[in-house]
């Protein structure tokens, strides 16, 4: 390719490439409309087997030069069983078009503040592209006001749908900062009467400034707010702010490897990090004989939902904790919390910035017999098992996991044991 450098690092630079001058044997013809000019699947122009092998290598590499590790004990990536309509939940953007009509879509590749009008997408449901064109529709027609995410003003925010596979139900999301929204109802009936598989329609209110798809405050507009996505045989509820993982069909591969890397025996007692709404925990509940089972989390009504997980699928013995991991983990030490465990597992599966570093001592205090890390980015993963390194948990094996397809993003499960 012929490049161009548009910025230089300490230790790399940065290029665009300008042209193409001997077209790779990989390179295929890109099926979406959009992808000159959207941030999302950029590796579409990139043959399926050809991008595998690149994460698989990413992961090699990083673990080794990240995480002094010399012979990095990779295992083969495990693809995803869908290159396309993998999405069980996308974000959609609103922005102030240059006539100020409300545009609805994806952010431009490398934006923050510039949003294309969405014509199609191949990553969700058709039924969420649907739901999308009929906002879209709906939007213009009523004069909704677009939210700048410069400016501050503005009303309607996101858009965000989640469409489960595995049980055909559908959550539709609408944030705004404020509900001076005209025809909001008309909407969310017109929506609700798309298909059956709408079950619930809610207006989540984020007045702040902060740009994220999220509400302080949820209003019922269809449904009751909840519906149930079904993982390895268990049920879970998911509300609107609920984290879940949005492949349904590659989560159960990356949650059965995370079982078979605890190795369980039998009668072992798992504690598991950054539980969420108690996917994990409820699986190592049921996977582990004559043990328990313990989850840790920080947002309370993930706790709650856990809770009610528990109930729903036959395992009320499970106990939740609510509390940040390096607080509880530090209470625990110093007897300040009641309920201590001694874990001979620990499940970890934080967020993209990894484990903090007193955290990861915390987990090393509680001498477990082994660690099992699901992380979702290779970096942070890397910096991690080298702190676990000196404090004697060597890494045993790391399994990547395609769940995105067509994009550079990653996600692992690794098996750390005592030394």
């Amino acid at each position: 390719v012929l490049a161009t450098i548009h910025r230089r690092r300490p230790q790399y630079a940065e290029a665009r490439a300008q042209r193409i001058l001997v077209p790779s044997p990989s390179r295929v013809a890109p099926s979406c409309t959009h992808v000159s000019i959207c941030g999302g699947c950029r590796f579409q122009d990139l043959d399926y087997a050809a991008q595998c092998r690149i994460k698989e290598r990413q992961v090699q590499e990083t673990l080794a030069h990240l995480g002094g590790i010399a012979d990095p004990p990779v295992r083969a990536i495990t693809p995803a069983p869908e290159q396309f309509h993998y999405r069980n939940k996308m974000e959609f953007s609103f922005h102030p078009g240059a006539d100020g009509a409300p545009v609805l879509g994806l952010h431009e590749r490398g934006t923050f503040d510039k949003v294309f009008a969405l014509e199609t997408c191949l990553l969700p449901s058709a039924l969420t592209v649907e739901i999308v064109h009929l906002t879209q529709r709906f939007a213009a027609e009523q004069g909704w006001r677009a939210y700048h995410p410069r400016h501050h003003d503005g009303v309607v925010r996101y858009l965000t749908v989640r469409h489960l596979p595995t049980t055909d139900q559908c959550a539709v999301h609408l944030v705004a900062s404020s509900d001076e929204i005209p025809g909001l109802d008309q909407w969310a009936r017109a929506i609700a009467d798309l298909s059956p598989a709408v079950r619930t329609v809610t207006l989540l209110l984020n007045p702040s400034r902060a740009n994220i798809a999220f509400g302080s405050e949820e209003r019922l507009l269809r449904g009751d707010g909840t519906i149930v996505e079904r993982l390895l045989g268990l049920e879970f509820e998911v509300s609107a702010n609920a984290f879940l993982q949005t492949n349904s069909r590659q989560a159960e591969a990356l949650y059965t490897a995370a079982l078979e890397a605890a190795r369980l025996e039998g009668g072992e007692q798992v504690l598991d990090l950054y539980c969420g709404t108690g996917t994990l925990t409820l699986l190592f509940a049921r996977a582990v004989k004559g043990g328990t089972a313990v989850g840790v989390e920080s947002a309370p009504d993930a706790v709650e939902r856990a809770v009610r997980n528990a109930t729903r699928n036959g395992l009320p013995g499970t106990r939740f904790v609510e509390g940040e991991a390096r607080r509880v983990l530090r209470e625990w030490a110093r007897g300040e919390r009641p309920g201590a465990v001694r874990p001979d597992i620990i499940v970890v599966d934080p967020p993209r910035a990894g484990l903090h570093p007193r955290v990861v001592a915390r987990i090393a205090e509680l001498t477990p017999r082994r660690v099992v890390y699901v992380s979702c980015n290779p970096a942070t993963l890397a910096r991690d098992l080298k702190d676990f390194a000196a404090l004697g948990l060597s890494l045993a094996e790391v399994t990547p996991f395609d769940m995105f397809p067509h994009t550079p993003h990653i996600e692992c499960v690794a098996r750390l044991e005592r030394a």
